[in-house]
């Protein structure tokens, strides 16, 4: 176990856990203006809120939501905490904006340290992120997990194949992190230039995500 106070916990104890989280997400919510008038309009309040299944209460955020209250209309702190934010592509209307206090950060970290370790990484593994940096938050949410784990972390970001190639031999990569189509285009890639993963690397994990992919395409990288 990585977590282990909360990952032992036995169900009362959980639903215990998760209600005392509900409580503080909600308080936390209403210092936003856009969650007061929505709690406002559904003529709630946090005194309506007594258990978790009144969870079904509380209104729905749409993504219509995230666009109209952008950039920073849903934030919940004062911008001066706020240490980072990352946004997506933005292709059919205004970007999503996520607002990152520090404590942010480091929960994040924690939470992707314990899916690596659930899929059996620890420290001593070396773990290669070949995943984009940058406001796509795949690249640094691996990079702070897999640090937060204890796990020596090679940022080598996408592209460059040949090199990801060399970083994975030279530096004895364990676990390798890359979208789908990229993974494929590394094992390709390797058979031009002759290298057997199985016998030329450490490779024995790889964490692929961010894309659709097929069942027959996870067994043709595994």
């Amino acid at each position: 176990m990585f977590l282990h106070q909360e990952e032992s916990l036995d169900r009362a104890g959980i639903k215990a856990l998760q209600w005392q989280r509900l409580q503080d997400t909600l308080r936390h919510c209403l210092q936003s203006d856009f969650y007061r008038q929505r709690f406002q309009e559904a003529n709630l309040s946090l005194d309506d809120i007594t258990c978790l299944e009144d969870i079904r209460k509380i209104p729905f955020t749409t993504k219509a939501d995230l666009r109209a209250t952008y950039p920073f209309g849903m934030a919940c702190v004062p911008l001066e905490k706020c240490v980072r934010l990352h946004s997506s592509s933005g292709t059919t209307g205004n970007p999503t904006v996520i607002l990152h206090t520090q404590k942010d950060l480091d929960e994040w970290a924690k939470a992707v340290a314990r899916c690596l370790h659930m899929v059996g990484l620890r420290p001593g593994d070396v773990f290669q992120n070949s995943s984009g940096y940058g406001m796509f938050t795949g690249g640094l949410g691996f990079q702070y997990g897999a640090e937060h784990l204890g796990m020596l972390t090679v940022p080598a970001a996408a592209g460059n194949t040949l090199r990801q190639i060399k970083f994975i031999k030279d530096f004895g990569t364990t676990a390798l992190h890359a979208i789908p189509s990229y993974a494929t285009r590394l094992y390709e890639v390797m058979q031009e230039e002759g290298v057997d993963p199985k016998k030329d690397t450490k490779l024995k994990t790889l964490i692929i995500g961010a894309e659709p992919h097929s069942e027959a395409q996870r067994r043709r990288i595994e």
